[in-house]
């Protein structure tokens, strides 16, 4: 699974890299030409880097369009999106389930893009429960999974000889006095041996959000069973639901992920209108919020930013990428918003803000 520690790796990489990011999506018509899209970006893309290269660049370049040039010989595309960073020496190359706008750069690697779509899909574990089994998605970048499942085994537990028929009745003072039936019994042992499914089901989710480095959980399938899980959840993970959804077991991925994902959408949404004002009040009160790029690149020169905030589309991409550079090799968060939040940084910090470890 792709995530920033990959990104983190592209910043060793040398001043000379090309990188690329190419919507080679075969369901677009423009792609589906004998000379498709995104083939004619890549080599326009090209000439006119070539076309632009400083003195100092044009050492390096002719080798990095060789192995370009070698690498697209043989492609064909297996994925939505394409990114690719090409040194001299090698290529680094991640096929995304989700289309990508068709760019270009040489010079530093050029990786604002690719943290952006790591922010915008962020992984979300998905449980999906009724009273007999339990099914573990992630949805990530665009793309559902099946990972694993659980069902209840009603024959492991010991029911003992416990029939459906009811007890005979005693009787006293002529009488009859019920004794309770055995389906009581049997009903009480069945609702015991599915509370211990359901807590199977929250351990099982506990340790998945740990492997997958899931934040948010949805949970769907019953919406009675997903409840039940819910309420059997710690505070720890309870915070980490987004959402209890009434989601039908037979869905296949792609039908889940179209319903969780506005759910998904607009709690991201509403997270980085949380956290832009969060920031916007720490900066005008003097607290641990930096609005501006020369505050910002300020608190990067303390060393005091513990999260880096960008509007998306970026208002100055060479600004963006220079300061998601910044942010990488200090191991600051980074977050980059949308929407409302987005207009709201723009108008209150030129699209560009910090959160801080403590003011400064």
């Amino acid at each position: 699974m792709l995530n920033l520690q990959d990104v983190k790796t592209l910043l060793h990489e040398e001043e000379d890299t090309l990188s690329l990011y190419l919507n080679v999506d075969n369901a677009v018509p423009e792609n589906q030409a004998a000379s498709p899209a995104w083939g004619i970006a890549l080599k326009n893309a090209l000439r006119d880097i070539e076309a632009e290269l400083e003195d100092h660049q044009k050492a390096g370049w002719k080798a990095v369009q060789e192995r370009t040039e070698a690498f697209f010989h043989s492609y064909r595309p297996r994925s939505k999106g394409l990114v690719m960073f090409v040194t001299a020496e090698d290529e680094q190359v991640y096929e995304l389930p989700i289309p990508t706008e068709n760019e270009a750069k040489f010079g530093r690697p050029l990786v604002v893009p690719l943290v952006w779509k790591l922010d915008e899909y962020e992984p979300y574990l998905v449980v999906m429960t009724d009273q007999e089994e339990a099914h573990f998605y992630i949805s990530y970048l665009g793309e559902t999974e099946f990972e694993e499942g659980l069902e209840i085994d009603l024959e492991e537990y010991d029911f003992g000889q416990k029939t459906l028929m009811p007890a005979t009745p005693a009787v006293v003072g002529g009488r009859p006095l019920t004794q309770g039936s055995h389906r009581d019994e049997f009903e009480d042992t069945i609702d015991e041996h599915r509370t211990r499914f359901y807590r199977d089901v929250v351990e099982a989710t506990r340790r998945m959000t740990e492997e997958t480095s899931a934040k948010r959980i949805i949970l769907g399938g019953s919406e009675q069973s997903a409840h039940a899980v819910h309420n059997l959840m710690d505070d720890k993970l309870q915070a980490q639901v987004v959402s209890v959804m009434s989601i039908p077991m037979r869905y296949a991925p792609h039908e889940i992920f179209r319903d969780i994902e506005p759910v998904a959408l607009n709690y991201e949404r509403d997270q980085e209108m949380d956290l832009m004002q969060e920031i916007i009040d720490f900066a005008k009160s003097g607290g641990r919020g930096a609005l501006g790029a020369e505050a910002v690149e300020k608190a990067f020169e303390m060393q005091q930013v513990e999260m880096l905030v960008l509007s998306w589309p970026l208002e100055d991409t060479r600004a963006a990428n220079q300061l998601t550079h910044q942010a990488l090799t200090l191991n600051s968060k980074i977050e980059l918003v949308h929407g409302a939040a987005a207009i709201k940084l723009n108008e209150e910090g030129q699209g560009i803000a910090a959160r801080l470890y403590f003011a400064v």
